[in-house]
């Protein structure tokens, strides 16, 4: 590939010659690079707008602020991977997959652009401290953007993030609607690799004209010395655990909770909708069913909408998005209603996953498909599973378990209608504790 197009996008961001930005006067910026005075929505020390508050001290820091995007008609990179299978870390080694599933997370786009730097460009370019964001670095600042209505305006465009998904292709997001792609797995037909497009492809029912891809630099502080979180060791059975499959206590991911389903996310502490979430057993799984029956709106009042359906994405949210969902739609057989009147293994309390939680589900337990098989833990087929978050009044977000790429699709439908037919499907989840 020629060099010039190889990863310039890297080079718009992390060379301080390049970025034609300066840090807000000290006089106007209270936020400061310690965190002092630091808020979602205040100008960051480096200039850009703050859009992420963890809460806290993290390994990588607390504060994410971003600049405006800027364009670029180049690539993201060479279509050859940037991890090494094996790589040595701590105690052991790491897959490429655990890799790959950790550079999705918040924190890990300094490190994931810091790669790419190092495999493809000089490495003096990372002086000014920006970087390319993760997959999930990116969602956070679209959705805080939407959410908090940001002062900074961003280019309704496709974005880059740094994060890979394969050898030959690499996540991107939509900032026309938040939807993330790769394009993989037959999403576009015939596509081999997604690395080297300078420009996004037209998606079948999508009016999103295809146009060039942008890059919007990230920066993390106040700074910090830690180190990345070992991956989540998505595992190949399930493991039964007396203390979580009869007290939903100590549980671990993988662990049969006592829904009898498996357990997908530990919170770490209590929240107010629980710690744990579990997910149902193949065997209370809901095939060819539509996410709406009538012509009811789950969100009637436009104005507060766009807000509403950004929130109802969150983890902990799923529970109450399908009992909004079976209010407004009444009785039937659709997505949110069954998994509401599931009693799967003599529970009661199941509920349709929202938008993050599945996704969750997918990360999780959900990697160790063979081909097109069901996944051996969980049994998941490699189709879309239905959400509980509404997309648009006439489309809600599923989840394609090939290989975690979310899109909207038409409520109405309980199905693929092009070949290869494949029905969609609903796994209840639950939380606890």
């Amino acid at each position: 590939m020629n060099r010039r197009l190889v990863l310039l996008i890297v080079g718009l961001i992390l060379s301080g010659s390049l970025l034609a930005f300066s840090p807000a006067p000290a006089s106007a910026a209270a936020c400061t690079n310690e965190g002092s005075n630091c808020k979602v929505g205040v100008v960051g020390p480096g200039g850009g707008i703050v859009f992420y508050d963890a809460g806290s001290m993290q390994w990588w820091g607390r504060f994410l602020e971003a600049k405006p995007d800027r364009a670029t008609t180049t690539t993201w990179g060479a279509e050859t991977s940037l991890y090494v299978e094996g790589y040595i870390e701590g105690n052991g080694g790491l897959t490429i997959a655990q890799q790959r599933q950790r550079a999705k997370q918040i924190g890990m786009g300094k490190i994931n652009t810091s790669l790419m730097v190092n495999k493809l460009l000089p490495p003096n370019l990372q002086s000014a401290g920006w970087f390319v964001p993760s997959k999930d670095e990116l969602n956070a600042l679209f959705d805080s953007w939407k959410i908090n209505r940001l002062r900074r305006t961003f280019s309704a465009a496709p974005m880059w993030t740094s994060t890979e998904a394969s050898d030959s292709f690499a996540w991107y997001q939509l900032f026309q609607d938040g939807t993330q792609f790769t394009d993989a797995n037959g999403i576009i037909p015939l596509k081999t690799g997604n690395k080297s497009d300078a420009a996004s492809h037209l998606h079948v029912g999508s009016n999103f004209a295809s146009s060039p891809f942008r890059v919007i630099p990230v920066r993390a502080f106040p700074p910090s010395t830690g180190v990345a979180p070992t991956p989540v060791v998505v595992p190949t059975v399930t493991r039964f655990n007396d203390a979580c499959a009869q007290s939903a206590t100590s549980c671990t991911i993988g662990d049969i909770g006592p829904g009898g389903g498996i357990v997908f996310y530990d919170a770490g502490k209590t929240l107010p909708w629980g710690r744990y979430l579990e997910i149902a057993p193949a065997s209370c799984e809901g095939v060819e069913l539509p996410w709406r029956v009538g012509k009811a709106r789950v969100y009637k009042n436009w104005e507060t909408a766009v807000k509403q359906r950004l929130i109802a994405k969150r983890v902990g949210m799923g529970k109450s998005n399908t009992k909004v969902i079976t209010q407004s739609f009444g009785t039937g057989s659709y997505a949110a209603q069954f998994a509401q009147d599931s009693t799967c293994n003599g529970k009661d309390d199941w509920f349709l996953p929202s938008k993050d939680e599945l996704d969750l589900a997918y990360n999780n337990i959900a990697q160790n498909r063979e081909g097109g098989k069901d996944t051996p833990l969980g049994g998941f087929n490699k189709g879309y599973y239905w959400t509980s978050t509404d997309y648009n009044n006439v489309t809600a977000w599923t989840e394609y378990f090939m290989d975690g790429q979310q899109f909207d699709r038409v409520q109405t439908l309980r199905g693929n209608r092009l070949p290869p037919a494949n029905p969609f499907r609903v796994r209840p989840i639950r939380s606890f504790r």
